[in-house]
């Protein structure tokens, strides 16, 4: 009986060695995996912290540029605007006239004269310094494109024709046609009053118009008067 006990006591001790052998084992193992794990999410840390500096750095990179890109803009939008108004001063002598038919032979320097007298403003040959015909798109005809030798002349006819409903038959061609006297507006400028007319119908403004270069819109009589000088300003007109 007394052998029995000490066989089945050390058979006890045996599993328990076996046992505890096993479970260090486990803990060892345990404690290897949470040294990986926590070296991996050191590592992570790191990256993320690393990812974050990164960030932060191309953020501000990128606010620098933003800023530059603005005012690179504004130097591009100001010198679009000084180098229209160069070309439109270039222009402060000329009117531009449409649907004046063309006739072979022509002399526009008469036609010129004649619209002079029916708009009561007489006009010399040595008024003009230059008159010729400009191709548009828009137009069945070409333009005629007027130079005076002084501005005064330029505006006293322009001030005249613009108060008048010039027609064909007014300068002694067939037909009563409407005969435009305009300022002699550069391509952007052009471009600019041809978005404001527009704009103009679609919201149902009354008046869109030019003096002196400058484009300016109004909504009706008692309305104040908007000068569009970019694109941006045809969002005013509501």
């Amino acid at each position: 009986m007394e052998k029995h006990f000490k066989e089945l006591k050390q058979e006890f001790r045996e599993m328990r060695t076996a046992l505890e052998g096993e479970l260090r084992k486990e803990i060892r193992d345990v404690k290897t995996s949470l040294d990986f794990f926590n070296k991996q999410f050191e590592e992570i840390s790191a990256l993320c912290s690393r990812l974050e500096k990164e960030n932060g750095e191309l953020k501000a990179q990128n606010d620098v540029l933003k800023t530059d890109c603005s005012q690179l803009k504004q130097v591009v939008l100001n010198n679009e605007r000084r180098t229209t108004a160069l070309e439109q001063y270039s222009r402060n002598r000329n009117i531009e006239v449409k649907n004046v038919p063309f006739v072979e032979g022509e002399r526009l320097t008469r036609v010129v004269q004649k619209i002079g007298e029916a708009v009561g403003e007489s006009v010399k040959e040595d008024d003009i310094e230059i008159c010729h015909r400009v191709t548009a798109k828009d137009a069945s005809c070409p333009h005629i494109v007027v130079q005076f030798n002084n501005r005064s002349k330029r505006d006293a006819v322009l001030e005249k024709a613009k108060k008048l409903r010039l027609t064909t038959a007014d300068i002694g061609f067939p037909g009563k046609t409407f005969v435009y006297v305009n300022e002699h507006l550069c391509s952007q400028l052009k471009k600019l009053l041809g978005q404001t007319v527009a704009r103009k119908k679609e919201a149902e403004w009354r008046f869109a118009w030019t003096k002196g270069g400058k484009i300016f819109a109004r909504k009706d009589e008692k309305s104040r008067v908007l000068q569009i000088t970019t694109e941006s300003d045809l969002e005013k007109i509501v």
